[in-house]
C-alpha cells in the first residue's frame, strides 16, 4: 500500500449515475468533502448514455416515422419516410449532449465536488482504492448501478448480439430484428424498429409481454404491436443461439426457430458489483446486488447504497427517491425510510402504459376492494386525435385508490394526478370534485373516478330521495 497516495474525505461515492449524482451535489453544496469517482469519462450513468435518453428520443424518431406513415388518415398524402440512421443516431446523440451538462464533471467540480475517473474497489469498511489513490471517509456511498443481464443461453456468448449500450448506433437499419425479452427496453426497442421499418419479433419466455405490468396492459398493447407487424413469442424458452455469417437463429425449446441479421438482448439487469470488492468491507450482498434496509444502509452501517445496485426497482426515478433518504440520513442525520407505496413505472411506447400500487394479480387473494374503468374510446380528446386505444383502472378500497392502470396518450404523466392521492391517501371522492381542463387526457382520471362513484349516485335508493325531496321541498 505505500505506492498509494492515502487521503482523507468526509464522503466518498462511487457512481455517477442518477442516485451518486444527487447526493454529490446536495452534500457539496452544503460544504462536505465529498469525491465522486465514475468509470466513464463523463458522468450521467446508463440512463444519460444508454438507457431513458436515448430510448426516448429513438421512440420519438420512431413516432414521427409512424405518424407520416398514417398521414393519410388525416387527410395528407405524402410519400413513405426514407430512414437515414446516420442521421437517427444523430438527433438520439443531440439529445444526450444537450443533457451532458447538467450531470458533467465540470458542472460538479464547480459545485465543490472532486470528481475522478477509474474503477473503485474497497480495500476494507472505511478505505476506497482508484488508480493511485486510497480515500479514507468516514461515510460511504455505493451507487455503482446496474449492467445487462446476459442470460445463460447456449451459443449466445458467440454470437455478435446487441444490448442497450451499443444499440444506438447502428449504421444502418437492419432488415430484421430478433429481440430476446419483452420487458420495457425490449417492447420500446422493438416497436421503435418496427416503425422505422425493420421486421421484428419479440420472445418472451413469460406467458406475457412486459411480465412485471398488469394482464390488460400487456394485452393492450400485443394488440398494438401486432398491429404494427410486431411478431410476438411467448411462453418459450430460448433454447440456442448461433450465428452463420451475417444471419443470427434462435432456437426455441418447442423445436422451431427464428432467423435475423441483428439479436438485440433485452433480458433485465444485474447490479453491478463484480469489482467492487465488497467482501473487503464486509458488506452483504447477493446476485440482485447489494443489501440495503430501509434507510438505505448496507451492512456496514456508515455506508450506503442506492439505484439500481441496491437491488431494487431499477428505475431512474427510484434511484433519485433513494438518494432522497441517503441524504436525509447521510447528511442531515434525520432518521428517514424509504416508502415504496406510490411508485409509478412506465413504458413509453405509443400508447404508453403505466401503472402504480397494487395489481389485481397482487391482490387476488384479498377481495375487499372494488374495480373500476373507464375506456379512452369514450374520452373525447382521444376520440378528436384518433388515439382511442387503451383505458383507465382503479383498485379502490374504502373509497381510496389502492392501485392503478392505464394505457393511452400521455399515461405516464396523467397517473401522477392517481399516484398523488395515493401517496397522500385522499379519498376518491376529492378528485370528482377537481376540475380538469376540457377536452384533456387528464380528464380520463375524473371520469374514472365519476364511474366508481355512478352505481351509487344513480341507485334505486338515490332515486327514491331524489323524488322525496322533490315532493316536500319547494
Amino acid at each position: 500500500m505505500s505506492d498509494f497516495q492515502q487521503q482523507k474525505r468526509d464522503l466518498v461515492i462511487i457512481g455517477g449515475g442518477a442516485g451518486g449524482l444527487v447526493v454529490a451535489s446536495v452534500a457539496a453544496q452544503l460544504g462536505l468533502d465529498v469525491v465522486l469517482i465514475e468509470k466513464n469519462p463523463q458522468p450521467g450513468g446508463d440512463c444519460l448514455h444508454y438507457g431513458c435518453v436515448p430510448s426516448k428520443a429513438l421512440l420519438k424518431v420512431a413516432q414521427v416515422a409512424a405518424t407520416i406513415r398514417h398521414a393519410d388518415d388525416y387527410g395528407i398524402d405524402v410519400g413513405a419516410p426514407e430512414i437515414d440512421m446516420v442521421r437517427v443516431n444523430a438527433a438520439v446523440q443531440h439529445a444526450i449532449d444537450t443533457i451532458q451538462p447538467h450531470d458533467s464533471r465540470e458542472r460538479f467540480e464547480a459545485l465543490g465536488c472532486e470528481v475522478i475517473t477509474g474503477s473503485a474497489s474497497f480495500v476494507d469498511a472505511h478505505r476506497v482504492q482508484v488508480n493511485a489513490d486510497i480515500f479514507t471517509a468516514k461515510k460511504i456511498v455505493i451507487a455503482t448501478g446496474s449492467a445487462p443481464f446476459i442470460p445463460p443461453i447456449t451459443g449466445l456468448a458467440d454470437v455478435d448480439y446487441l444490448t442497450n449500450e451499443n444499440m444506438f448506433s447502428l449504421p444502418a437499419l437492419p432488415e430484421t430484428l430478433l429481440v430476446l425479452g419483452a420487458g420495457p427496453v425490449g417492447v420500446e426497442m422493438a416497436q421503435a424498429y418496427a416503425r422505422l421499418g425493420s421486421k421484428v419479433t419479440l420472445i418472451e419466455t413469460a406467458p406475457q409481454i412486459m411480465p412485471s405490468m398488469a394482464a390488460d396492459i400487456a394485452a393492450s398493447l400485443s394488440e398494438v404491436l401486432i398491429a404494427e407487424q410486431v411478431d410476438i413469442v411467448t411462453g418459450k424458452a430460448v433454447q440456442r443461439v448461433h450465428q452463420h455469417e451475417a444471419v443470427i437463429e434462435v432456437e426455441l425449446a418447442d423445436g422451431s426457430s427464428i432467423r435475423g441479421d441483428k439479436l438485440l438482448v433485452a433480458t433485465g439487469r444485474r447490479a453491478a458489483v463484480s469489482q467492487l470488492a465488497l467482501e473487503n468491507a464486509g458488506i452483504e450482498y447477493s446476485t440482485r446486488g447489494v443489501v440495503v434496509n430501509a434507510r438505505m444502509q448496507t451492512s456496514v452501517k456508515h455506508i450506503y447504497a442506492c439505484g439500481d445496485v441496491s437491488g431494487q426497482l431499477a428505475l431512474t426515478h427510484v434511484a433519485e427517491l433513494q438518494a432522497g433518504v441517503v441524504i436525509a440520513n447521510l447528511v442531515f442525520k434525520l432518521p428517514k425510510k424509504i416508502s415504496q407505496q406510490a411508485i409509478p413505472a412506465v413504458v413509453y411506447t405509443e400508447p404508453e402504459c403505466a401503472q402504480i400500487g397494487f395489481t389485481e394479480a397482487e391482490l387476488e387473494a384479498k377481495q375487499d376492494y372494488s374495480i373500476v374503468r373507464f375506456e379512452m374510446a369514450a374520452l373525447d380528446r382521444a376520440i378528436a386525435e384518433n388515439k382511442k386505444t387503451g383505458f383507465a383502472k382503479l383498485l379502490v378500497r374504502k373509497g381510496r385508490v389502492i392501485g392503478a392502470q392505464m394505457v393511452g396518450p400521455h399515461a405516464g404523466d396523467v397517473i401522477h394526478e392517481l399516484g398523488l392521492i395515493m401517496h397522500q391517501k385522499i379519498k376518491l371522492s376529492k378528485l370528482t370534485d377537481l376540475v380538469h381542463a376540457y377536452p384533456s387526457y387528464a380528464q380520463i382520471n375524473k371520469r374514472v373516478a365519476g364511474a366508481y362513484f355512478s352505481p351509487a349516485l344513480y341507485s334505486d335508493k338515490t332515486r327514491s330521495v331524489v323524488k322525496w325531496l322533490h315532493r316536500l321541498l319547494p
